[in-house]
């Protein structure tokens, strides 16, 4: 087991207290998650009934953010933590946390998500249980994997809130029920749509598995693209006639476009932390069909 760091042993602490304490502080439970969509996730099936704490703020990298000592001590207000799963965020820390305290209420969003594993590493991740390779993290960027990530959602709450059981569950039906309409709507607009993108960080993984399109990153390893690099991306996208290049909006913009100078394609934001999940996975459909305009 590893020594768990001064930081750890902080949030260990806070959250042992938060288990402890119960609603002392609220008459609704508090949980907390790491980014926006899990937000999303968690009010689509809680509705009002708990108070949900974001820890990664708007414009920050998962990937390199670290809790601030007011975070900590805002986690003693919570129920449960809800861990996305594969974040190098959370895995610094909630594993040698789960060790020490191994009755918190921590729920894994995507346990039971079939993982993308590669040798391509993600800047921040960690390895996973093979030497070597590395799990594709961004789970909630995939309708199919969301129908898996609403029900450990309902779970998590259910075991945490259980009076409210049944409205959970319900919740969780009609959820189901919107998103296989999303998915039926997003296979129509992809009817019409290149089978091939570029996007500057690789979120778009399981999106690209589900509808069978292929993602080619512009980073590699992490790192911004060697000058053999960009040319090899040019050439690959002359040569696949690729439309559209997406980028997320905490990332540079300057080699992106430089690409799109050099290559004619759409530059699209896209947004994968944020609360809009639905509109964001309907937009992405949308731009790789040309039916949506180019956001600058």
């Amino acid at each position: 087991m590893k020594k768990p760091t001064t930081l750890i042993i902080a949030i260990a602490t806070m959250l042992a207290a938060c288990t402890a304490g119960g609603k002392q502080d609220s008459a609704k439970p508090v949980v907390a998650v790491s980014i926006e969509p899990q937000r999303y996730f968690i009010e689509q099936i809680a509705g009002d009934k708990v108070e949900v704490q974001t820890l990664v703020p708007k414009g920050a990298v998962p990937e390199t953010y670290d809790l601030t000592p007011g975070q900590i001590v805002d986690l003693g207000q919570c129920q449960a933590y809800f861990v996305m799963g594969h974040l190098a965020f959370e895995r610094r820390w909630v594993d040698s946390y789960s060790d020490q305290h191994p009755h918190t209420n921590i729920v894994d969003m995507s346990q039971g998500i079939t993982p993308i594993v590669s040798s391509t590493p993600h800047k921040g991740h960690k390895e996973e249980d093979i030497p070597g390779m590395f799990v594709e993290p961004h789970t909630w960027m995939s309708v199919s994997n969301a129908l898996t990530i609403a029900k450990n959602v309902c779970e998590g709450l259910c075991a945490t809130d259980p009076e409210n059981e049944t409205y959970y569950e319900q919740r969780l039906d009609s959820l189901d029920k919107r998103l296989h309409r999303l998915d039926e709507s997003i296979r129509a607009t992809l009817e019409t749509a290149d089978s091939t993108f570029l996007i500057y960080h690789p979120a778009l993984t399981y999106f690209a598995r589900d509808y069978g399109l292929t993602q080619i990153s512009i980073e590699n390893d992490g790192k911004e693209p060697s000058p053999r690099q960009m040319k090899a991306t040019i050439d690959k996208a002359a040569a696949k006639g690729i439309k559209v290049l997406f980028i997320q909006p905490e990332f540079d913009r300057r080699t992106a476009e430089t690409l799109v100078k050099s290559t004619g394609t759409r530059l699209v934001t896209v947004n994968p932390l944020s609360y809009d999940w639905e509109n964001e996975m309907l937009s992405i459909a949308r731009a790789l069909a040309g039916t949506e305009r180019s956001k600058q």
